[in-house]
C-alpha cells in the first residue's frame, strides 16, 4: 500500500515539473523560435554547391513534368517504369499532321516527326513515384523528364510540391477534351445513329 501511494506522488511530481518547464519555455518565447508552418513560410533555401557542375548532372530528382506537343504516345516511358506510376491512353488518327490541330494537339513534334497516336490520357501519381528517372531514358522525344537540372531552361527545379490532399499529386498532362473531340472527328456516323 505504501508503494502504490509512493507511486502516485512521484506521478504528480513528474507531471508538475514537465507542465513548469513547459510554462517557463511558453512565457520567454521569442518570435522565430517555433515551428515553421510549412508550407504557408518556408526558409530560404541556401545556393546549392553539390561539387560538380548542374548542367552536366543527368539524374535531378524531382518532379517529373511532360511536353505534350511533343508526345506520340509511344509508350515507352510506360513500359519503363519500375512502379507503374503513369498512365497513357491513346487512340490512332485517321490522318497525321496538321488535320488534327482543332482539338488541341499539333500534329508534328518539335523535332520534326508526325504523330499517328492522339495522346488521350497522359497522368503520372507522384504519390507512387520512386524519382529513378528511368522513365526518361527511352522517350524518343525528350518529352518527359525531371525538372532542373540540366532540363532548368525548359522548366526550372521544383523540390516543393507538396500538397493537403493526395489526389492533387496526380499529374494530368492530356489536353482536357481530347478525348471526345477525338471520338467525334473519328467517328461521327456513330453518334448521329445514336441521337
Amino acid at each position: 500500500m505504501k508503494q502504490y501511494f509512493l507511486n502516485i506522488w512521484e506521478t504528480i511530481i513528474s507531471l508538475s515539473t514537465g507542465f513548469g518547464i513547459t510554462w517557463v519555455h511558453m512565457l520567454n518565447i521569442k518570435k522565430g523560435n517555433v515551428t515553421l508552418q510549412y508550407p504557408e513560410e518556408k526558409w530560404p533555401r541556401p545556393e546549392r554547391n553539390i561539387g560538380f557542375n548542374h548542367d552536366d548532372y543527368n539524374v535531378i530528382r524531382s518532379r517529373l513534368t511532360v511536353d505534350m506537343d511533343d508526345c506520340i504516345g509511344c509508350l515507352k516511358c510506360m513500359r519503363a517504369c519500375p512502379v507503374d506510376c503513369i498512365s497513357i491512353e491513346t487512340v490512332k488518327a485517321e490522318t497525321r499532321g496538321e488535320d488534327i490541330k482543332d482539338i488541341g494537339h499539333v500534329g508534328i513534334t518539335s523535332s520534326g516527326s508526325k504523330k499517328a497516336m492522339v495522346v488521350t490520357r497522359f497522368d503520372i501519381d507522384m504519390t507512387e513515384c520512386c524519382y529513378c528517372n528511368l522513365c526518361t531514358y527511352p522517350c524518343p522525344e525528350d518529352c518527359i523528364f525531371m525538372t532542373g537540372g540540366p532540363n532548368a531552361d525548359r522548366h526550372p527545379i521544383d523540390y516543393e510540391f507538396s500538397e493537403y490532399d493526395r489526389t492533387d499529386l496526380i499529374y494530368r498532362f492530356a489536353k482536357k477534351g481530347s478525348k471526345e473531340k477525338m471520338e467525334a472527328q473519328m467517328f461521327p456516323k456513330k453518334e448521329k445513329a445514336e441521337a
